[in-house]
């Protein structure tokens, strides 16, 4: 795992700050619009919107808190980075384990197949095939190969 920056410098809070605002911006975009009705005031899933500007303000406040003093900024952008990397390498492991478990079995057992007729004849035998005449149809002629 990646160690995470302890001491990040101005610039490196301000990317997180917009980082942030866009992120909690389109999060809450995507709640407004998905909601039953969005743009009327008579809302039936109103649980939607109130995330959705639940988000846009958190997005805001640590924007305006990213552009602030270090000393209320640098805690919040180690704690999120912190959190991150453990949930990444959460992540990692899980996606690596669906891959190793289940992918590659499959393609292992695909590949013993021998769709491609690559294996090894004993000695002396032909690799020749004779050659299958197609049916003259119409339908045939549509699909060449």
């Amino acid at each position: 795992m990646l160690p995470v920056n302890r001491n990040p410098n101005a610039k490196t809070l301000r990317s997180f700050g917009v980082a942030m605002l866009f992120g909690f911006g389109v999060i809450g975009a995507i709640l407004w619009y998905t909601g039953s009705e969005p743009n009327g005031f008579n809302w039936r899933d109103v649980a939607a919107q109130k995330v959705a500007i639940a988000l846009w303000v958190l997005g805001v406040l640590l924007a305006i808190i990213a552009v602030g003093p270090r000393s209320l900024s640098a805690p919040i952008y180690i704690a999120w980075m912190t959190v991150g990397m453990f949930l990444g390498a959460i992540m990692t492991f899980i996606m690596m384990s669906v891959l190793f478990v289940v992918l590659l079995p499959i393609f292992s057992l695909i590949r013993l197949k021998d769709p491609l007729r690559m294996k090894l004849k004993p000695p002396g035998e032909s690799y020749w095939e004779d050659h299958r005449d197609h049916e003259p149809t119409l339908e045939r002629t549509a699909r060449p190969f």
